[in-house]
């Protein structure tokens, strides 16, 4: 049986000195280059180099010592000396007494498997490598990226203490819009994300900044849920807002000046319905103007932004003017 088989086999016997090989087949020979008359009565350790591993040899050696079977990987040496990773099972075979007559090993060559595995170890430490690489290029881009904005936004403001009233607005919408990108990339630094950011958060943020603007003569109350989303859908949501609420603020300028303004953003994500809400609306601002239809018109960067994430704008002009933004929440949402 032992003869026949196709897997590289011996049979030792233990009870003979240093407990030789006494019977070996084809397969044995194949795998190792010996001659038959160069392996019997040998211990298998012949098939042991420098580089095998003691720890390993070590165990099967005491297996051997109790009489029982055990399995190993084992880095093994042909007679010409190349090497071979050998999944090497020994068992101890016994007469009908329980006396130990035997020792059974058969073994396959697995090289192939264990330079797989390393060359996937080798990949994954180099892909580890890589990408911690990317993330300190990444991060090293957002840094300068945050920095030209802050730059960009401080030549804008000081652009806005000169000039026509009609310059300084223009100016403070394009500060404000600066302003948005700059908040988005401040949120990714400062999480070390540089995937995906907490648009409730960034909205929180970004109107905190509005009110801080407009603090005399308007109040900017902001509820919004936590959404994680890429940072592409970011931009586009937080443009948006800033856009909704720069109309808005017209809008209260028409009110009645000897009151102050109250704008209220909410952000909800309505998981039961598969939407994303976004309301900006005035509250509290006085008597305003019924003709706002033009005021209350999205303009050109708005309608793109809009249609870009697939989105609804859903405009109110009636005593509380509301805009109201609705996006299917898979058109949003980033996987995790």
């Amino acid at each position: 049986m032992i003869r026949q088989s196709h897997t590289p086999t011996v049979l030792t016997n233990p009870s003979l000195p240093d407990n030789p090989i006494i019977l070996v087949n084809e397969a044995f020979l194949s795998l190792t280059g010996y001659e038959r008359d160069e392996v019997m009565g040998r211990n298998c350790r012949f098939l042991a180099g420098e580089e095998t591993d003691v720890e390993v040899s070590g165990k099967i050696r005491l297996a051997v010592q109790e009489s029982r079977p055990i399995t190993a990987t084992l880095l093994n040496h042909r007679k010409d000396g190349s090497r071979f990773w050998s999944e090497l099972h020994i068992s101890p075979i016994l007469d009908e007494t329980g006396t130990l007559v035997f020792f059974v090993g058969y073994q396959r060559d697995i090289t192939w498997k264990v330079e797989a595995d390393e060359a996937l170890r080798d990949a994954h430490a180099e892909i580890g490598k890589r990408l911690a690489e990317r993330e300190d290029l990444i991060r090293e881009i957002q840094h300068r990226v945050r920095n030209n904005l802050q730059t960009i936004i401080s030549l804008l403001h000081l652009e806005r203490r000169r000039g026509d009233p009609a310059v300084r607005e223009r100016v403070g919408v394009i500060a404000r819009r600066v302003g948005v990108l700059g908040s988005i990339h401040e949120q990714l630094e400062a999480f070390g994300n540089w995937n995906t950011i907490d648009f409730g958060r960034h909205l929180r943020e970004t109107s905190a900044a509005f009110a801080n603007l407009f603090e005399d003569t308007v109040a900017i109350e902001v509820d919004a849920d936590p959404f994680i989303c890429d940072v592409q859908t970011a931009v586009s949501l937080g443009l948006i807002t800033n856009e909704l609420i720069s109309a808005q603020l017209d809008l209260v300028s028409r009110g009645d000046a000897s009151r102050r303004g109250e704008i209220r953003v909410v952000f909800r994500h309505r998981e039961d319905a598969g939407v994303v809400e976004l309301t900006v609306k005035i509250v509290g601002a006085g008597t305003i103007p019924r003709l706002v239809s033009d005021a209350l018109q999205p303009s050109d960067i708005v309608d793109a932004l809009v249609e870009g994430i697939g989105a609804e704008l859903v405009l109110d002009g009636g005593e509380t003017p509301t805009m109201m933004l609705v996006v299917p929440a898979r058109n949003l949402m980033t996987e995790r």
